[in-house]
């Protein structure tokens, strides 16, 4: 080979080898800039309030925060700010119990009782297995009814919900149907512990918070001073345009089933951890990962949910309560992780989540009809009811209204006091979705708030039609009628 030869083999391998960088580069610029420039928007115009991080091959490619971690002074979130992760939790305890799996102390086929030798349900000892609560297959109902009644400061440890729900009744066979149940979670946690000879948060820092570098996120006791944690808010609808905290409908102390603290970046090393086969083995965490039952429109595994877009995999977990919403997504063949922290109402996360989804895997058909309902929301607002309707009516045969969506701007209404807008939003509602119950009570409040006594009247009758034990939306009606 000739000088001439040898140089101009190098360039040709340098144009090859560099050339996709440059057009990577730019391919994550364009993904980029327009969720920047949407995201930013949605603060502005709807309050969106928290962090969002996508990372590319585990780097950060966009971090941005985004309203108030502490809304009355005003004190911004940061980058680094602790969010409320909810359900999220739920990954650490199933990955927690899968090392015990891995290190052969226990079988996902094994019975409750075979562990937890004196829990007092002997339906759930003998019949639900781990299996059974990794997937909420297991027939056991929830605990935050009781939860609610109760003062909160007295649940710190795992054990202290176990009367809330120990005695209650499976409401099918366990593995015969679905039922998303926090209940299983707390089992799971006291399963570690048992098992572990750990307190369960000790547990998890240990063998999960630290191998994954994860050095903001804990089980914090809110009764505590700690820095740098997002208070979450929601919209009174009670008195509008007073914002409400959830303090009171928190749990005082994270658990094995949600509720726990951390940040994005935190979350993105637990993503690592995970795809780098650092806190369990490729075949623990594909196993744990891959979706076993029906759980909306996707899958649900162990602690973790599975969906599919356009062929592209995602797996992660969900989270919401009171001023709580949040997801990490993991698009494994596509190398991208997204976390979404945020401390408001949860219409901002939905379209955050869809947004991003829309950028790297293209749009689908639920993607589609989440901002065709957006728009839709936004014709009514501006233009009336009528003008709404005219545009269902041009586009019915190819999206889909979400009801929910519409319901949460109706309540937006409601909260800014533009009591038409919420009467139109809900008259949708109504029209579209005749069997939404609570429609008819918020259409009610806005004939109210608006000065209509006699539709306010009408309205509420309908509604404790459907609903005759809500005795005081009855009291309401009576004092209405007046």
């Amino acid at each position: 080979m000739t000088t001439r030869q040898v140089y101009l083999f190098i360039a040709i391998f340098l144009i090859a080898f560099f050339q996709p960088i440059k057009v990577q580069s730019q391919n994550l610029e364009n993904i980029v800039n327009p969720i920047k420039s949407h995201l930013k928007k949605l603060e502005k115009e709807n309050n969106l309030s928290g962090v969002v991080l996508i990372a590319k091959n585990g780097k950060p490619i966009y971090r941005e925060a985004f309203g108030f971690a502490n809304l009355p002074d005003r004190i911004k979130n940061k980058p680094d700010t602790k969010f409320n992760l909810a359900s999220i939790n739920k990954m650490f305890t199933a990955t927690a119990i899968m090392q015990l799996v891995e290190s052969g102390k226990i079988s996902l086929q094994d019975k409750v009782g075979q562990y937890l030798l004196d829990y007092p349900n002997k339906t759930v000892a003998d019949s639900v297995t781990i299996h059974h609560l990794l997937t909420h297959t297991s027939g056991m109902q929830s605990f935050w009814e009781e939860y609610d009644k109760l003062a909160k400061v007295n649940f710190k440890a795992v054990s202290d919900y176990l009367p809330l729900f120990a005695n209650k009744k499976l409401v099918f066979a366990p593995g015969s149907d679905f039922l998303y149940s926090n209940s299983g979670y707390m089992v799971l946690g006291l399963i570690i512990e048992k098992v572990s000879g750990q307190n369960y948060f000790d547990y998890v820092k240990e063998h999960i918070y630290k191998p994954a570098k994860m050095m903001n996120t804990d089980a914090y006791e809110l009764a505590n001073a700690i820095p740098n944690l997002a208070t979450g808010y929601t919209m009174s609808l009670e008195e509008p345009g007073q914002w409400k905290n959830n303090i009171f409908s928190n749990v005082a102390k994270g658990t094995p089933a949600g509720g726990g603290y951390s940040t994005v970046d935190d979350l993105l090393n637990f993503a690592n951890a995970l795809q780098n086969n650092i806190l369990l083995s490729k075949e623990s965490t594909a196993l744990s990962t891959s979706g076993k039952v029906k759980y909306r429109e996707r899958k649900y595994g162990y602690g973790s949910e599975e969906n599919y877009i356009n062929g592209h995999r995602i797996i992660g977990h969900t989270g919401g309560h009171d001023g709580i919403a949040c997801e990490l997504m993991i698009y494994p063949d596509l190398g991208y992780t997204v976390v979404i922290l945020t401390n408001g109402e949860v219409e901002n996360y939905w379209e955050a989540s869809n947004l991003i989804k829309k950028q790297l895997v293209d749009s689908a058909p639920s993607i589609d009809n989440f901002f065709y309902t957006k728009d839709i929301i936004m014709t009514v607002c501006n233009k009336g009811y009528e003008a709404g309707i005219k545009e269902i009516e041009s586009n019915s045969k190819t999206h889909t209204l979400r009801e929910n969506l519409i319901e949460r701007y109706g309540y937006k209404a409601l909260f800014e006091k533009k009591n038409e807008q919420a009467i139109d939003l809900f008259k949708l509602i109504i029209r579209f979705f005749p069997n939404s119950t609570y429609s008819y009570y918020y259409l009610s409040e806005a004939y109210r708030f608006s000065g209509q006594k006699k539709q306010a009247i009408e309205y509420l009758k309908l509604y404790t039609e459907k609903e005759p034990e809500d005795t005081d939306a009855q009291l309401k009606l009576k004092l209405l009628m007046k």
